[in-house]
């Protein structure tokens, strides 16, 4: 007779059961009682950290999918071709989150099919409904092969798998294109507040300035799940390679540093860096957490030679990145709504429960699916790792292939 197997409690189980069961009493305020029980937003405040956490952030941190997948689908670095379905699966539950993430934030979520027959093209928000509609479905195509090779039918499986093979280089260029028509416009959700914004963060050019902040961030965000994949989940990558993401992301934090100081500059904002205001600190806070330390870390010869020290560095960049969009989404129009907005603890709790949700999928792919290569063991790796994890670093430029 089989015995039944009792999981093991274990502190980071009983944590994210925690977790869960907050989220889910947090959901039942939210539909239940509504969001004057459930949040603090107000007619002054409709948006608080559901969109600066889990839409812009969400959205922002997937960028890493069509930089990847481009790179290897489009410009044909091969190099990369080990770790672009990852990039892709990272990708696609972002998108998820912040798809599934609409059913809190939206007042009535059920009317969440009203702009994809009601189409509205003078507003940004309609551009930004369907390509996040559009792009999920192509991440969701781009990530099936993973599933397909699941299936026990031999010949259904070769045959789904070559068609979409044949169709794989125009998924992906479309990815590419609505991938960066969406992160641009989320930053065109926010031109429209001109006067109501702090200076220091209003732009004519907000969509320039969410694309170019968007790429470092979602680079950063593979390094993290690489690193963590190859720690924990026994998978097999040339660690490399997260040297070679991170020579991009130092790159365009200077380039959006760059865009950001000349925009102020063009808006006539410079005067506003040094005032005596809470609005300067945040923004000061926002530069040194987002550019200063990261730079700092990404060029110091001892971070680049060890992967945990480009996972630090990474997760700096991925705080600022976040503290970013809330500074952009809430921080810049308190002045002008007086709301003081303080997210309330069911806000914090449903944000939480689906950041974790992310991450357990992502967990169970790596896992169950051939979403990145398995690890052998073999000696001298040519990083410096803590002793009690076993890696596998194969030789440059093809010997880790999935």
């Amino acid at each position: 007779m089989t015995r039944l197997r009792v999981p093991e409690i274990t502190l980071w189980r009983v944590i994210v059961g925690l977790i869960f069961a907050a989220g889910a009493w947090a959901t039942y305020l939210r539909f239940a009682k509504g969001f004057e029980v459930a949040t603090n937003l107000s007619n002054a405040q409709p948006w608080g950290i559901w969109v600066g956490l889990a839409t812009l952030c969400g959205v922002g941190l997937s960028a890493g999918g069509f930089t990847i997948a481009g790179a290897v689908y489009l410009l044909g670095m091969e190099r990369y071709r080990p770790v672009a379905r990852a990039a892709v699966v990272i990708a696609f539950l972002g998108y998820l989150s912040v798809v599934l993430g609409y059913a809190w934030e939206l007042g009535l979520p059920w009317n969440f099919w009203h702009p994809l027959v009601m189409w509205n093209r003078a507003s940004v928000l309609f551009e930004v409904v369907w390509c996040i509609v559009l792009y999920t479905t192509v991440l969701a195509l781009e990530f099936s092969p993973a599933l397909i090779e699941k299936l026990p039918w031999k010949r259904t499986r070769e045959s789904l798998l070559h068609w979409h093979h044949r169709i794989l280089i125009a998924l992906v260029l479309v990815g590419v294109l609505l991938s960066s028509l969406h992160q641009s416009y989320l930053g065109g959700l926010f031109i429209i507040f001109k006067g109501k914004m702090y200076p220091l963060w209003y732009s004519n050019y907000q969509t320039t300035l969410f694309y170019t902040s968007a790429i470092p961030a979602g680079i950063a965000m593979v390094i993290m799940a690489l690193y963590l994949s190859v720690r924990s989940l026994n998978v097999r990558i040339d660690m490399r390679i997260l040297d070679d993401f991170s020579r991009i992301v130092a790159p365009m934090l200077v380039v959006f540093t760059l865009f950001r100081f000349a925009d102020l500059a063009k808006q006539h904002a410079l005067g506003y860096l040094f005032k005596p205001v809470i609005e300067t600190a945040y923004f000061w806070g926002e530069m040194a957490l987002f550019v200063a330390v990261p730079l700092v870390l990404f060029n110091l010869p001892q971070v680049r030679r060890k992967p945990i020290g480009l996972y630090w560095a990474s997760a700096v960049t991925i705080a600022g990145f976040m503290v970013h969009r809330l500074d952009v989404s809430i921080i810049s129009l308190e002045r002008a709504t007086h709301a003081g907005y303080v997210p309330k603890w069911p806000e914090l709790a449903v944000t939480l429960m689906l950041v974790t949700a992310a991450v357990l999928a992502f967990r169970l792919a790596v896992l169950h699916l051939k979403i990145l290569p398995r690890t052998l063991e073999v000696s001298t790796p040519p990083f410096q790792l803590p002793r009690t994890v076993k890696y596998v670093f194969p030789a440059r430029p093809s010997a880790a292939v999935n």
